[in-house]
């Protein structure tokens, strides 16, 4: 490539001898990383008014300038600044190379989610946090979720993450954080949420995760937040790298709980690839990922239910399981340093078999049990495949305008057992024009239009076919005054359109039909239009070296799902209702910030603390609903996406994160505390009081499935090869659940027993101090290609839940191999 580089430089010289006037000379160079002599691509060339950047082939920059004294800056995220004097002669090229070296600081990362243009992390207007490739292999987190379980501020249940408590307890339905996989978005077209082994782990440059509103720039499902998942590109040198992954189980604590043996034990095993290599102007990233996961949980069904002493019946034991296989293809190719196609794709193969709740009623009122067995039907078993095609093109015209146009197709057909199948198709179209105005003192815009299209039907939808249409225009505006001084704004506009079949005729049964009646239910439907707009804006200011205060405030707005309005099913051991009078919430989210950078020695991080404040109308969550099966389907419970009321979550979210060296020893260290406040606007009404109380285990006004203090903390040392880590997370008791998993007083909800409580409610009184998790791990480089890592999850081997009746894995061991080339 160093040849190439010669050829090109030769080239442009030859040519600007022939072009060049009377009054103007050139500069011309390579910009390279001083250590590596990787090309820089896309750094910031400034000469007075006038900025370029380098191209993104072999990272030149070419200035054309009148004859005289220049200075000419070049800047770049993660690297010091480098000014440079130069004298232009009339008719003449100057080669002028530059290296650039690396300015280490965490304040200093690069991220794009808060504006999509490069910004440090330290001038951003909102709470962002990075994850880096690092955290996902030193933790073999070979899913997104298992890093963001890290990440203070976060929580994840089941599939479902949630940002600073935005969300409750909503199994497989719509998110209010938006997924992005290189700024695409990555959530299943018709239920809203991410697959998340579909997103690979092993191709991955950094996490970026936006706290807070963020709609006005990515639209309805950034409600409560982005996490933006950014892919590694090829450099000069080619990379691969394969991982090898294994998980053994130990009995539990309780060995009363363990039901497997010698000929069923759980485990599970996985292989990574990842390779990344650039072929002429083209640039190649290619990923794989399969696993296999036999399942501590297994299933069992009543022989007869309504016998006086129902029994489960041994035979009928279903053992749980993932099966997944994955590859990623992502192809760039560089036209010339103006002009840029991508074609990226992604195709998912699996089955699974998984279970949602343990036992539900407790010996003696029921068969003796373990906690790691069931009596609910498993969640829809079947076959998936899913497939994204995303290409798009990139071009940057003579005035330094970027326009991006791209494009997704998005078909998923999951083949389910139980009448639970569905299929859809997703058309998505965004046209992106971004441009900085030195002239204007560096005011940057990003400005777009986006449509998409979700063709969907269903099993689950009543058998019906449904189209939902999204268009929207977006603006934000981001301008840096006085040096030291951020300001942003950001509007756009949303319609959505759905159009329904005349209507849906559907039934639902309790628990799969062997506990209860079935009921039906016809319902007349007409097609909506709604069209909203939503605004943002932040400041953030440095007040001191390191010093950054930060105060944001954005609109928020979430269309439902269409299978929020219309799944109706049994899954997971419960009904569930649709709910076509689902209408959409809106919201705002708040925050005040500060961020301080800090350095000993050669060890860098930073402290931050934000005081955050979010309200809803109209909330959307999963409720349980007594009145609605009596009115219309008469079984004892189902539950449904309601309009819970107009809500309020207020709380701190304090992290702290470092990066370096003290002495021989590199230290890595992520942690914080989260408190929450989630509450009813309006608990007071005595009306409303009284219909909380009657779904809710908790008679103070808080929001289900929250946890209001979170503790998390993650700490590696490294120094000679060998690698030692742990992590710890403390969630406080969770308050509030539906009283349906608890128990109820009713007889006819739990028709088996005479105990109004279930083995969830025994279980949560004997946790009632909160839940605390402790992992550890331990690395050793065996020589410069390899990595072997042992860690061990759950190391006091407690049984706990995360999620209420789902008891997370005993104490496991889990040993892992990295190949690098």
């Amino acid at each position: 490539m160093k040849g190439l580089s010669t050829v090109i430089l030769i080239l442009s010289i030859f040519y600007s001898n022939i072009i060049i006037g009377q009054n103007t000379g050139i500069i011309t160079g390579i910009i390279a990383d001083s250590i590596s002599q990787e090309s820089l691509l896309g750094v910031n060339v400034i000469c007075g008014d006038l900025m370029r950047n380098s191209d993104y082939l072999e990272g030149k920059y070419t200035l054309e300038l009148e004859a005289g004294e220049h200075t000419i800056e070049f800047s770049y995220l993660g690297y010091g600044t480098i000014t440079k004097y130069v004298t232009i002669i009339a008719g003449k090229t100057v080669v002028m190379n530059i290296n650039m070296s690396e300015q280490a600081t965490l304040l200093k990362q690069a991220t794009v989610t808060s504006s999509k243009f490069k910004k440090p992390l330290g001038e951003v207007t909102v709470s962002l946090a990075i994850i880096s490739p690092d955290l996902l292999e030193n933790t073999n987190a070979n899913a997104v979720n298992q890093a963001l379980e890290k990440v203070p501020g976060i929580n994840t249940m089941g599939d479902q993450v949630t940002i600073r408590g935005g969300s409750g307890f909503a199994q497989g339905t719509g998110s209010r954080v938006l997924i992005l996989m290189d700024d695409m978005p990555a959530m299943q077209a018709d239920a809203g949420l991410p697959n998340w082994r579909d997103l690979p782990t092993e191709n991955i440059q950094q996490m970026e995760v936006l706290k807070g509103a963020a709609s006005a720039l990515y639209g309805s499902s950034a409600m409560n937040g982005v996490i933006n998942i950014r892919t590694a590109l090829p450099t000069k040198k080619p990379y691969t790298k394969v991982s090898l992954f294994g998980t053994l189980y130990n009995d539990p604590k309780n060995l009363k709980n363990k039901w497997w043996d010698r000929s069923n034990m759980p485990f599970e095993m996985g292989l990574q690839l990842a390779h990344r290599r650039k072929i002429g102007k083209f640039d190649v990233v290619l990923g794989s990922n399969l696993f296999y996961n036999q399942s501590y949980m297994r299933g069992r069904r009543y022989i007869d239910p309504n016998a006086p002493n129902p029994i489960l019946d041994s035979t009928s034991a279903s053992q749980g399981y993932d099966r997944k296989a994955r590859i990623t293809i992502n192809a760039r190719y560089r036209h010339n340093e103006n002009l840029i196609f991508t074609l990226n794709t992604n195709i998912n193969m699996g089955s699974q078999n998984t279970f949602i709740f343990h036992s539900r009623v407790p010996y003696p009122y029921g068969p003796d049990i373990g906690l790691y067995e069931t009596d609910f039907d498993p969640a829809p078993k079947g076959q998936n495949l899913r497939m994204t095609i995303d290409p798009a093109l990139t071009y940057f015209d003579k005035f330094t305008n970027r326009h991006r146009f791209q494009f997704r197709y998005f078909y998923i057909d999951n083949n389910n057992e139980g009448d639970q199948s569905n299929a859809s198709n997703m058309f998505y179209g965004e046209y992106q024009f971004m441009r900085r105005f030195e002239k204007l003192g560096g005011l940057e815009i990003v400005a777009g239009v986006v449509g998409n299209t979700i063709l969907s039907s269903s099993e689950v939808y009543s058998n019906e076919s449904y189209q939902h249409t999204n268009f929207a225009a977006y603006l934000q505006l981001d301008k840096k005054f006085f040096k030291r001084l951020n300001l942003s704004f950001g509007m756009r506009y949303e319609l959505n359109s759905t159009t329904y079949p005349d209507s849906i005729h559907y039934t639902l049964t309790f628990l799969g039909g062997s506990l209860g009646p079935a009921g039906e239910k016809h319902v007349d439907l007409t097609d909506t239009i709604e069209h909203k707009p939503v605004f943002r804006a932040g400041a953030s200011y440095q007040i001191g070296q390191g010093t950054f205060v930060r105060a944001s405030w954005g609109q928020g707005y979430r269309f439902p799902t269409v299978l929020e309005k219309f799944i109706s099913t049994t899954a997971g051991g419960i009904s569930i209702a649709p709910n076509p009078d689902l209408v959409s919430e809106t919201g705002w989210s708040a925050e005040i910030g500060i961020k301080q950078g800090f350095k000993i020695g050669k060890w860098t991080g930073f402290l931050d603390l934000a005081g955050f404040w979010t309200e809803y109308e109209n909330m959307m969550e999963f409720q349980a609903s007594k009145i609605l099966n009596a009115q219309f389907f008469n079984l004892p419970i189902a539950f449904q996406v309601q309009n819970i009321g107009n809500t309020r979550i207020t709380g701190l979210d304090f992290s702290i994160a470092g990066q370096g060296n003290i002495g021989p020893v590199n230290i890595a260290l992520l942690a914080g505390y989260t408190f929450l406040n989630p509450e009813y606007k309006n608990f007071e009404d005595s009306i409303v009081k009284a219909e909380i109380l009657e779904y809710s285990t908790s008679e103070q006004n808080i929001l289900k499935y929250r946890n209001r203090h979170t503790i998390k903390f993650d700490a590696q040392a490294t120094v000679m090869g060998i690698s030692a880590g742990f992590t710890l997370q403390y969630l406080s008791f969770m308050e509030a659940i539906d009283r349906f998993l608890d128990g109820d007083q009713d007889p006819n909800v739990f028709p088996l027993t005479q105990n109004p409580y279930t083995n969830i409610h025994y279980f949560r009184e004997e946790h009632s101090n909160g839940t605390l998790i402790l992992n550890a791990r331990i690395a050793y480089q065996i020589a410069k290609f390899v990595k072997v890592s042992l860690l061990v999850n759950n190391l006091l081997n407690d049984e706990f839940a995360i999620q209420p009746g789902k008891l997370e894995a005993p104490r496991n061991y889990a040993i892992r191999a990295d190949f690098t080339f």
